[in-house]
């Protein structure tokens, strides 16, 4: 007999089921939608809080028991669980490592190939998951999806999705949302890794600048005591706990010539003289780079080299070959003892050039006979330490220039957003269009001037006198400090005398000396209440010479100071290098010109240089 109550029960229940689908499926659309305007406007020191909140919304969204974000370590095969979330009586996933290549080797290979893991039941996974699958259950979990996370090619995480009280099914449609999110989260980390290399490189090109100063500046005789200093503050900035320069004896292959050890080290450090290291001497001979984040990564052929390091206590090992004029001839090692440590890539070229500064100082204090090739070595180092100290001005300005360059960044996103639209009309407008890619044309131009400019305060420059327009050099500069002005609230004027005859000097040295004497002042009015925050810049011939000043309304400068701040390492700041002052006076110097320092009448200071005609 047939019901047809019945088939119209069953009829609304299939219908009601349709709609809950739908609905679900929206609802996730404007999720993913959600996530995605979110991850691209917060600022980078809120991603950590912005990722948490999107888990949260995760397990929300898809009714299951807990999200989890990891990052991989592809070299060495471990795991990180950055970020979790679960709900309420379902314990987060910890925050530690873990040997993926151990406990989870199939789901490794996978997400390093870009596959996704998916399954609705342990028993869904084929026989060589069998390692997984006792790892996955010992934790409780019964349905999963692992999203691996790939930027420019290479796997950095993945994106993890599960239940443990319930198994449950994933629909394909899902799973290409899942991809998405995926996407968009690894879009956000590598925002944020990006910046945090961009903090640690500026972090040590500050200390890099800092300890190529003392080394370049110390008189003979001293070299050690700087190289001794260099090491430990390399030390302390990298975490850690013993910095070694080796040089290749006679006997020996390797021998500890100068170290740091941090406080309660010592003992360690007597016995890591006297032990061998065959494998990690090898590869340091061969010129390779050692970079061991935990002892377990260590392949058979080093195993003796591992159970060294283990009776020393050492955890983690960084050791950098070192070569002057293609010659091997020592290494630069870190070790951390307290913790495993990853070792960034972004310091090794830097930490690499530190050691061949050392290397080179060393030498060149066991052989004082060679005073000629001595000077010439110098030299090279005092025009690495202006490079440098130019490095460190462009990083103090990144702030401004960031800011400047968002403004045409998001004019170009508005005129191409406006311009996809016009395209998808029926009828396009090409004028109206071609009137909108001028304007991104434009903005792109006005942003690569920008950059161009921070480009040619970074990189390396040798000394190139010419006749230049000292109008228009100090107009560029004024205007690579005037973003950071506005910010500050502070009013830069630049009054010249016109005509103005033409001087020979080295416009990237002069731009030097003039943004740092600009950002000392702008320093100084930091205190200064806002409405009287004001910065002249004057120019003028008089006799045989140009005249430039800088004045500020800061608090001045002490009487005994007027002449001491010019000194190497002399800073009225806490956080100085005390170095500025010093190299500005030895390029306006260099240059036949003269810097001094004078009191303001009406308050603050003056800071004034000379700079010969190019007639005389």
């Amino acid at each position: 007999m047939n019901y047809p109550f019945r088939r119209a029960r069953s009829a609304r229940v299939d219908s009601v089921a349709v709609e809950a689908s739908l609905r679900e499926t929206l609802n996730f659309e404007r999720l993913v939608s959600d996530l995605s305007a979110t991850f691209v406007a917060v600022p980078v020191h809120q991603i950590d809080h912005a990722i948490e909140q999107g888990l949260a919304r995760i397990v929300s969204a898809l009714d299951i028991d807990r999200s989890t974000l990891s990052r991989v370590f592809p070299l060495t095969g471990r795991a990180e669980v950055t970020h979790s979330f679960a709900v309420e009586g379902v314990e987060p996933v910890p925050r530690r490592l873990l040997p993926a290549r151990d406990s989870n080797p199939w789901a490794l290979a996978k997400a390093t190939a870009n596959e996704p893991i998916v399954f609705a039941s342990l028993d869904d996974l084929p026989p060589e998951a069998s390692v997984d699958k006792e790892s996955w259950r010992k934790i409780g979990l019964r349905s999963h999806v692992m999203m691996p996370i790939v930027v420019a090619g290479q796997l950095q995480g993945s994106l993890n999705f599960g239940c443990v009280r319930r198994e449950r099914s994933w629909s394909d449609d899902l799973l290409a949302r899942l991809r998405l999110l995926a996407e968009v989260f690894g879009g956000a980390l590598a925002r944020k890794r990006a910046q945090e290399e961009l903090d640690l490189a500026l972090g040590f090109e500050r200390l890099a600048s800092g300890i190529l100063a003392s080394l370049a500046l110390s008189t003979p005789g001293h070299g050690n005591r700087a190289i001794a200093a260099g090491l430990r503050q390399m030390g302390e900035f990298v975490g850690a706990e013993r910095v070694a320069l080796w040089h290749r004896g006679t006997d020996l292959p390797f021998v500890v010539s100068r170290q740091w050890l941090a406080n309660g080290f010592a003992a360690q450090a007597a016995q890591g003289e006297a032990a061998a290291l065959p494998w990690i001497h090898g590869l340091i001979g061969d010129g390779s780079v050692v970079r061991i984040a935990h002892l377990e990564d260590i392949p058979p052929a080093g195993q003796a080299d591992a159970e060294t390091l283990r009776q020393l206590g050492v955890r983690s090992l960084l050791a950098l070959p070192i070569a002057v004029d293609g010659s091997m001839v020592g290494a630069l090692t870190l070790e951390s003892i307290e913790r495993e440590h990853e070792w960034p890539d972004v310091l090794t070229p830097g930490l690499t050039l530190l050691a061949e500064v050392f290397a080179n100082l060393h030498a060149r204090e066991a052989a004082e006979h060679r005073k000629q090739a001595a000077e010439v070595e110098a030299a090279h180092w005092r025009e690495r330490l202006v490079h440098l100290v130019r490095v460190h001005t462009a990083g103090e300005m990144s702030v401004a220039l960031a800011h400047e360059i968002t403004q045409p960044l998001g004019a170009i996103e508005n005129y191409a957003l406006a311009a996809r639209r016009r395209v998808a009309e029926a009828v396009p407008d090409i004028g109206r269009l071609v009137e909108l890619i001028d304007k991104v044309i434009g903005q792109t131009t006005r942003a690569g001037d920008v950059v161009a400019r921070m480009r040619a305060m970074a990189q390396r420059h040798e000394l190139e006198p010419k006749l230049i327009d000292m109008e228009r050099a100090l107009v560029e500069c004024v205007g690579m400090v005037k973003m950071d002005c506005e910010l500050r609230d502070i009013r830069i004027e630049l009054a010249t005398q016109k005509p103005l005859p033409a001087v020979l000097v080295d416009e990237i040295h002069l731009q030097q000396v003039v943004l740092n004497l600009l950002r000392n002042a702008m320093q100084a009015m930091e205190g200064a209440p806002r409405g009287g925050r004001e910065i002249t810049v004057s120019l003028r011939a008089r006799h045989d010479e140009i005249l430039v000043e800088v004045a500020d309304r800061g608090p001045g400068i002490a009487a005994g100071d007027l002449e001491r701040i010019f000194e190497s390492f002399y800073s009225t700041k806490s956080e100085g290098l005390g170095i500025g002052l010093a190299i500005c006076r030895k390029l306006i110097e260099a240059h036949g010109g003269r810097l001094w320092a004078a009191h303001r009448g009406a308050g603050g200071a003056v800071f004034s240089f000379t700079l010969p005609l190019a007639a005389a």
